[in-house]
């Protein structure tokens, strides 16, 4: 039941980043005008996408919460690091991005250590 629990935080908290992103997207970016701040948040909190992100980071929330009562903090926090892969793989496939091999040596040392974890 716990790492049900961690991939549902995993997958919920990649969802809620990739669902920021498509919403800020069609938002546009944080004005440079103290005076258009208000604006910028109304319309972001407006866009479906974005109370998508909220809905799953609430869920994430509550199945860490539960994950974390049922297992050691320093076993089950490291599958978080997950929710990077995925947003990187996610990021090149849905919205184009530059993933450099930089970063992608990066998800394998994450994977790794995640690996590394989950045998102990």
């Amino acid at each position: 039941m716990t790492y049900i629990l961690v991939l549902t935080s995993v997958v919920a908290m990649t969802g809620a980043q990739l669902f920021l992103k498509k919403g800020l997207l069609q938002v546009g970016g944080f004005p440079d005008s103290v005076s258009k701040i208000g604006d910028f948040f109304l319309s972001a909190y407006s866009n479906v996408y974005v109370l998508l992100a909220v809905l799953l980071t609430a869920v994430t929330a509550l199945a860490w919460t539960a994950a974390v009562s049922k297992a050691e903090l320093s076993h089950v926090y490291p599958f978080m690091a997950l929710s990077y892969v995925l947003v990187a793989l996610f990021s090149l496939v849905l919205f184009k991005e530059d993933v450099t091999a930089l970063r992608w040596a990066g998800v394998v040392v994450i994977c790794v250590g995640v690996f590394l974890v989950s045998r102990s």
